[in-house]
């Protein structure tokens, strides 16, 4: 008898064993879908995040309560809408926080970024930055990301007498900006703008937000050759310039400016590159560093000369770089 209860007792657990692996291994494979997430397809429709204040919840359910909320969506930020059934609650997908969940339609704004009809505008600022906020309210909990001088927008509503509505292209998002901080402007500077040449004996002149000596405000290396068109020369050390090359607008020290086209007068020397293998390095300093080369100037390219006062490199201009540095004057003739 003994024997037969094992068997009976052994055939029983070998019929469970049998009958679990396929349930269990169905709903491992669905929790393992649902944790990892499906991935969002590009053609669902972006929408962009716009409260007046505070934030917009992410729920579990189409529901307003504080026991649902499993992420916080702020003005700016944006989400892909995967279901739009439901007259109030939408399902959509936020990147941000990379997660599922239902938001409230109502704000919600169609297009990750604004139309080209918009204006365009720069940030410019005596220091510091201009903040995005979510609100129209100067408070640093509404703060959503920093514009710094020479920055642009595209300002989307202007409706409110001091907080514009914008999209900063720089932080991809959306918010409300202090409109006293903007200034009307294309992408570049008029014609206008007088034409400067930078110089400095090594390293670079920075592109600051404001008129001070401090790496904190620093927004951009400039370096000798480059050009900027001045804007503003009302200060005695600080010039608001335009730079081309970083795209950007900020002050420099004017003393490491000299006036000039972006090409020097014909009346300075010309000379030819000559080096056995290799090139000629065209250098921000008077010193062999890998670190201060800003172009590449090969035999049979030619330089014009503009100061030999150094006793092993002399400034140049060069035409197929289109840019002002040192050089070995040994590899000149």
């Amino acid at each position: 008898m003994k024997n037969v209860r094992r068997f009976l007792l052994t055939m029983a657990a070998a019929a469970m064993v049998l009958l679990a692996p396929a349930g269990i291994s169905s709903v491992t494979g669905s929790m393992k879908a649902q944790a990892a997430g499906p991935s969002v397809s590009s053609s669902y429709i972006s929408y962009t995040v716009s409260v007046q204040s505070g934030y917009l919840a992410l729920r579990s359910a189409k529901a307003y309560s504080s026991a649902n909320e499993i992420g916080r969506l702020w003005t700016g930020e944006t989400v892909q809408v995967i279901d739009t059934s439901d007259s109030q609650y939408w399902y959509v997908y936020a990147p941000t926080l990379g997660k599922y969940g239902y938001v409230n339609k109502d704000y919600l704004k169609g297009a990750a970024a604004p139309s080209s009809s918009s204006i365009n505008y720069t940030v410019k600022v005596s220091s510091g930055y201009l903040a995005l906020r979510t609100a129209k309210a100067y408070d640093s909990a509404n703060e959503i990301g920093r514009l710094w001088t020479g920055d642009g927008v595209q300002v989307t509503d202007t409706s409110d007498s001091q907080y514009w509505y914008v999209y900063a292209p720089t932080l991809g998002k959306y918010g409300y900006v202090n409109k006293d901080y903007l200034v009307a402007t294309s992408s570049a500077p008029s014609k206008s703008g007088t034409t400067y040449n930078v110089k400095v004996q090594e390293g670079y002149l920075a592109l600051r937000t404001a008129k001070a000596y401090d790496s904190a405000n620093e927004i951009g290396k400039l370096w000798t050759g480059e050009t900027v068109q001045v804007i503003d020369t009302s200060d005695s050390q600080y010039w608001y310039v335009y730079a081309p090359t970083l795209g950007k607008y900020g002050y420099v020290n004017k003393d490491y400016l000299y006036a000039g086209s972006s090409a020097p007068s014909s009346s300075y020397i010309p000379k030819t590159v000559s080096v056995r293998d290799g090139y000629l390095a065209l250098r921000t300093a008077k010193a062999y560093d890998s670190s201060n080369e800003i172009g590449k100037l090969w035999t049979g390219e030619t330089v014009q000369v503009i100061d030999t006062s150094d006793s092993q490199y002399w400034y140049v201009y060069a035409p197929t770089l289109g840019k002002y540095g040192y050089v070995n004057k040994d590899y000149l003739y």
